[in-house]
C-alpha cells in the first residue's frame, strides 16, 4: 500500500510539476502552443520525423499573426519573433540587447569552440572589430586567383568524367574543401579528384549524421551548458588535433621561410603579430614588439570556425542553386546568355571584376538562399531585459530568441509564390533597406562575416559549371516535385545528394575554356 502511495504521489509531482513547466509563457501573458511531456513542441525533431528548422518554419506558420510566441524546446524554454519589424530590432537597431547567441564555450577545455561564432560580449566585439578588414573587396580580389586555380580543377575533373549523372552536392562539398584548405590554411589539396584526402575526411567526420554529432552539435546550439557540465568538445579529438598540428605547422613554416601568400592564415598571422589587419593590400605579418595578440588556440578556433563554415553552408547553397537551374530550363539560358556575354567582352577569362558583374547569377544566388537559408533559424539571447516597443510586454535578460529565417523566406505575404525558384524577384531588392525579411547571413552587427568571401566562391564555381556545362535532371519528375531534406541535420542537408545530368556545351553555345 505505501509503495503504490508513494508512486501516486510521485506521478502527481511530476504531472504539476511539467504542467506549470509548460504554461511559463502563457503566464507570462505570451501566447504558446500546447508542448507535449518531454518534447515540448519539437516532438518531430526527436521522432526523426523533421529537422529543427523545418520544425521552427511550422510553428512560424502557426503563430505568424503574433509578434512572438513561446517555444518549448523539451523543457528548455524559447521566446519566437514572427514580426518583421522585431526581427529587425533585435538583431540591428536594438542590438545592444541582443549581442549574444546563448552560447556558452569553455576555452580551456574545449579550445576549438573559442571562435567568433561562439565568442560573447566584449571578446567577441574586440575580435570581429579586429578580422572585419580581412573580408574587405581587396582582400578577396588578392584571394581570386587561388579561387579560380582550384574551380578550374573542378571543371577538368567533370570534363575528364564525361558527360553524365553526378552528385553536385558532393562535387560541391570538394571544391569547397579544396578553396578553405587553401585560402584558409595556405595548403594544397586536391578532393576533388580524391575523396580520401585528410580535408575531405575531416570536414565528413565532422558534420556526419552519427548520434554522437547529433548530440554534440543539438547542445551546442539548445543546451550549451551541458557540454560544458559532460565535459565533452563540440568535436572530436582526431579533428582537433588535426586543426591545431596543421595551424602551428603552416605558422611555424611561413614565419621561418619568410613566405607571404595571399589566404586567411597570413591574415590571421598579421593579426597575431601586428594587432590588426591591413586595411589596405598589405599581406606581411609584420614583427610585434610586445607578446603575441593571438595565441595557438585562438587562430586555430578562427581558422576551424572558416573551415566549416564554408565546407557546409557555401557547398550546399551552390549545389541547391545548381539543382534549381537544372530544373529551369529558361533560367539556365539566361545565366549562360549572361556568362557568354560577359566572357566573350572579356576575352573568355575569368577575373574577379567579371565574375562582379554577373547580376542575373547574384539574383539566382540570393534566390536560392532565400529558399534555402543557412541555417534556417538565428538564435540570439537578450543581454538586459527588453521591453517591446509599443507594448507592456518585456523580454527578460537571459531569454533564448529564436527568429525562423526558413519560415519568414517561405511565407507568401513577403513572397508570392514562395516554392517557385523566382530570381528576378530581386529585380528591386536593397538589402539593407527592404522591409522584405531576408536573412540567409543574419544582420546587424553579427551578419556572417566571411558572407562575400563565401558568396564569391559560390558564383564562381557556379559561373564556371555553367559556362561550361548545360545541367539536366537525372529524372524529369523532379521537376515538379521538391528535395526530400534530411530530418536529422540542423542545416537544410538533401537526403542522398543532389544527382544531376551535366553535359558539354558544343563550341556554337560557348567559347572554349
Amino acid at each position: 500500500m505505501f509503495w503504490l502511495v508513494a508512486f501516486l504521489f510521485a506521478v502527481t509531482v511530476i504531472f504539476v510539476a511539467q504542467k506549470i513547466w509548460f504554461t511559463h509563457w502563457s503566464r507570462q501573458g505570451i501566447a504558446q502552443f500546447a508542448p507535449k511531456f518531454l518534447f515540448g513542441d519539437i516532438g518531430e525533431v526527436f521522432q526523426q520525423r523533421l529537422n529543427i528548422g523545418m520544425v521552427y518554419a511550422k510553428l512560424y506558420e502557426k503563430s505568424k499573426h503574433l509578434p512572438i510566441c513561446g517555444v518549448y524546446f523539451s523543457f528548455r524554454r524559447f521566446l519566437m519573433i514572427n514580426d518583421p519589424d522585431l526581427v529587425k530590432d533585435v538583431l540591428v537597431r536594438n542590438f545592444s540587447h541582443f549581442y549574444d547567441r546563448g552560447m556558452r564555450v569553455d576555452e580551456s577545455m574545449d579550445p576549438l569552440g573559442g571562435h567568433l561564432f561562439a565568442l560573447s560580449g566584449e571578446k567577441w566585439k574586440h575580435l570581429r572589430t579586429k578580422l572585419g578588414p580581412a573580408f574587405t573587396s581587396g582582400k578577396l580580389k588578392g584571394m581570386f586567383p587561388t579561387l579560380l586555380k582550384i574551380g578550374e580543377v573542378m571543371l577538368d575533373h567533370v570534363g575528364r568524367n564525361g558527360s553524365g549523372m553526378i552528385d553536385v552536392r558532393e562535387l560541391s562539398a570538394r571544391y569547397s574543401t579544396d578553396i578553405i584548405a587553401s585560402v584558409g590554411f595556405g595548403i594544397e589539396t586536391d578532393s576533388i579528384n580524391n575523396e580520401d584526402e585528410i580535408f575531405r575526411r575531416m570536414g565528413s567526420k565532422f558534420f556526419a549524421l552519427t548520434l554522437k554529432n547529433m548530440f554534440r552539435l543539438g547542445s551546442f546550439f539548445f543546451f550549451p551548458k551541458l557540454l560544458t557540465t559532460l565535459r565533452m568538445k563540440h568535436v572530436d579529438q582526431e579533428v582537433e588535433d588535426f586543426i591545431f598540428n596543421l595551424v602551428q605547422g603552416t605558422m611555424e613554416y611561413r614565419e621561418s621561410n619568410g613566405i607571404v601568400r595571399k589566404d586567411m592564415m597570413q591574415l590571421l598571422l598579421q593579426l597575431r603579430n601586428t594587432g590588426a589587419v591591413a586595411e589596405d593590400d598589405r599581406w606581411d605579418v609584420g614583427v610585434s614588439k610586445n607578446s603575441k595578440t593571438l595565441s595557438l588556440p585562438e587562430i586555430s578556433a578562427q581558422a576551424f570556425v572558416f573551415f566549416i563554415a564554408a565546407y557546409e553552408t557555401s557547398s550546399t547553397a551552390m549545389a541547391f542553386c545548381l539543382y534549381e537551374v537544372a530544373k529551369n530550363k529558361t533560367i539556365q539560358r539566361k545565366v549562360q546568355e549572361e556568362l557568354d556575354e560577359i566572357l566573350s567582352i572579356n576575352q573568355g577569362k575569368f577575373d574577379y571584376e567579371s565574375v562582379v558583374k554577373m547580376q542575373y547569377l547574384d539574383k539566382c544566388i540570393k534566390e536560392t538562399m532565400r529558399k534555402y537559408p543557412s541555417p534556417p533559424f538565428l538564435n540570439r539571447e537578450c543581454t538586459k531585459d527588453y521591453r517591446i516597443p509599443g507594448t507592456n510586454t518585456i523580454i527578460k535578460k537571459g531569454t533564448i530568441v529564436i527568429i525562423s529565417t526558413l519560415g519568414l523566406q517561405r511565407d507568401d505575404q513577403f513572397y508570392p509564390n514562395p516554392e517557385e525558384f523566382i530570381p528576378e524577384r530581386f529585380d528591386h531588392f536593397e538589402d539593407s533597406n527592404s522591409k522584405v525579411p531576408y536573412y540567409p547571413f543574419g544582420d546587424g552587427p553579427r551578419i556572417c562575416i566571411g558572407m562575400r568571401l563565401g558568396q564569391l566562391q559560390v558564383k564562381l564555381g557556379l559561373a564556371l559549371l555553367l559556362s561550361r556545362f548545360n545541367l539536366a535532371l537525372v529524372d524529369e519528375s523532379q521537376r515538379t516535385g521538391e528535395l526530400k531534406l534530411s530530418p536529422k541535420s540542423i542545416l537544410l542537408t538533401p537526403v542522398d545528394g543532389i544527382n544531376l545530368k551535366l553535359q558539354e556545351r558544343n563550341l556554337n553555345d560557348c567559347r572554349k575554356l
